[in-house]
């Protein structure tokens, strides 16, 4: 099957499961938690990158019922104003197709940004006010060019890169970096997702990258990923990956840093195989690899059956470390490198996250009350793991909410405010009290969100907004711990120019008149026309100036009363602007 017919499968499946959606619930239909996120990455571990994506998208979309948001891992951070696309290199398929698939899902779309930049580099960015700002520019301009829901940021060459020694002097760098950068992306309503490596309390006096100081960037972020693997590496012999005695401690000091709810557990789908004996001489043809000091060969969830299926395999769960150890024997005949015949047997260590692993971590999720987890990689688990997290996300479960708003205009002239007036309430009719109410205005392709009211005890809600040009308008509310995100329908604003002119009281027949006037805002080249009784009078079009002015010569043809207006044309941001009527007597 190519690639394109990859995607389009994947699109049948996102109309097959949304139109499979009920449109009503009863007040104890909950619905799953949102509890999963995680990492789309820019490459495939078996060697097809365009099948890497397709094969992630593929499971988010068979589980997107549980996923709150997604890290497409597509960018990488060069310099203050070079931002590399990944995606753009790797995959022939256009960005919209992935972006409009998941958000077809209702899922917010906060890419990954890591830093690509040369060792010590991205700390003097930040050093610098006007490197700083024109980071943060760089950064708010990705986000807005296809209107992601935020950015995650991966800056993991800080704690793995650069000398320990810089680490004093990156902490306060990093943290007002955060702060600036925060501020930009909240102003647009969009948010701002941090990676980090384990952190403890310094007060234990374990080792940590404490730079990343999560107590200082704690009120400013929206998510923060604690990257909970690769306690062990492949390298490391054998033993868990990511076990909880590790990094439950590094979660405990995160609550104390931010509030609950803004915490994901990072949550590997993989593990590594290790050899532990080799009795006899091994082939020729796997001595490199059966060996006891070969590096562990990494396996996905996605990859064990075959190893499970192994004769003899012993399968142990450690509830203590929350992953699965197998331990197998194969043999392997052939020659050695002299040619003789020759056989051994070695002894397979394999540690990794299955189904139950990602129950116990599921289970932090609810004991700790934490925003959920974050997989590595997505694409590369199984179906079973997804179903174990379901069923502690439908214990949990989110209500799903009602909410609605009208307005007793569509049209209104520049700085003339409009009052819409709403609800929101559960499915069952149940109002819901104090809640922050966000106005989604979308103009000239991009979108601002911010908060502009809060629920009424009867869940009304009531928001006069002035419009400066044409936009589309929704109210949204955020998901909670209880309750599913709210969204109503937009709908469109036209807005209006103000004109204001001078006209004689009375005029002259055939003498000649000069009426000016000036259009608000000021534009360059509008077009005002001049009407006389509701009908344009032929040739007497002009356009504004620079400061929106127009000047109409104008000469009576014949005597009587007339009724003048002035009309200014419309465009793209602005309907059609009328004058009031000027009653003139023609003499």
């Amino acid at each position: 099957m190519t690639t394109k017919a990859r995607w389009l499968l994947s699109l049948t499946l996102v109309t097959a499961l949304l139109a499979a959606s009920p449109s009503s619930y009863a007040a104890e239909d909950k619905q799953p938690r949102k509890i999963l996120s995680g990492w789309l990455t820019d490459y495939s571990v078996y060697g097809d990158t365009a099948k890497g994506q397709l094969q992630a998208i593929d499971f988010v979309a068979a589980h997107a019922e549980l996923y709150q948001q997604v890290h497409p891992f597509w960018y990488t951070l060069k310099s203050e104003n070079i931002i590399l696309d990944k995606y753009a290199t790797s995959n022939s398929i256009p960005i919209d197709v992935p972006i409009s698939t998941l958000k077809s899902f209702g899922i917010k779309l906060l890419p990954t940004i890591t830093d690509g930049s040369a060792k010590g580099a991205l700390s003097t960015i930040l050093s610098k006010d006007g490197t700083r700002a024109t980071l943060i520019k760089t950064i708010v301009d990705l986000v807005n060019s296809h209107n992601f829901d935020g950015i995650d940021l991966d800056f993991e060459g800080f704690a793995f890169i650069d000398a320990n020694t810089t680490w004093p002097t990156i902490q306060p760098r990093w943290v007002k970096f955060i702060q600036e950068l925060s501020t930009t992306l909240h102003a647009q309503g969009k948010l701002l997702s941090v990676d980090t490596p384990v952190l403890f309390d310094p007060t234990t006096g374990k080792k940590g990258y404490y730079f990343y100081a999560w107590k200082e960037i704690g009120s400013y972020i929206d998510r923060l990923n604690i990257m909970a693997y690769d306690y062990r590496s492949k390298t490391s012999g054998a033993g868990p990956n990511a076990p909880i005695s590790w990094f439950e401690p590094a979660l405990k000091y995160a609550l104390d840093s931010m509030p609950s709810w803004k915490i994901f557990i990072g949550t590997p789908n993989y593990g590594y195989n290790w050899v532990t004996r080799v009795v006899g001489v091994c082939p020729v043809d796997v001595s490199a690899t059966e060996s006891v000091g070969a590096s562990g060969a990494i396996v996905h969830q996605s990859k064990m059956a075959p190893i499970l299926a192994k004769p003899g395999a012993s399968v142990t769960f450690n509830p203590t470390y929350g992953e699965t150890n197998i331990v197998y024997q194969s043999t392997f005949n052939g020659v050695n490198k002299a040619g003789a015949i020759t056989s051994c047997t070695t002894t397979h260590s394999v540690w990794y996250v299955d189904a139950q692993g990602y129950t116990a971590r599921a289970n932090l999720v609810a004991q700790y009350q934490l925003g959920g987890m974050s997989e590595w990689e997505i694409g590369y688990g199984d179906a079973t793991a997804a179903d174990a997290v379901k069923a502690i996300a439908l214990a949990l479960g989110q209500y799903r909410v009602s909410l609605v708003f009208n307005s007793a205009k569509d049209s209104v002239l520049l700085g003339e405010p409009i009052e819409f007036n709403g609800s929101f309430k559960l499915t069952d009719g149940r109002p819901v009290a104090d809640v922050p109410i966000f106005a989604e205005i979308t103009r000239d392709g991009a979108t601002n969100r911010k908060q502009v009211t809060t629920s009424a005890l009867d869940g009304s809600f009531t928001s006069r907004l002035i419009f400066g040009q044409a936009a589309q308008v929704s109210f949204s509310t955020d998901e909670t711990k209880d309750r599913l995100a709210g969204t109503t329908a937009s709908k469109s604003v036209t807005v209006s120019r103000l004109i204001s002119w001078s006209v004689p009281g009375s005029m002259k027949q055939g003498a000649n008149y000069l009426i000016t006037g000036q259009v608000q805002p000021k534009s360059v080249g509008a077009e005002v026309t001049l009407l006389a009784n509701d009908v344009p009078i032929t040739g007497l079009k002009v356009l504004t100036d620079e400061n929106g002015k127009f000047v109409i010569s104008y000469s009576p043809k014949s005597g009587g009363i007339l009724r003048l207006k002035a009309a200014v044309t419309q465009d793209a941001k602005f309907a059609q602007g009328l004058t009031t009527p000027a009653t003139v007597l023609v003499r």
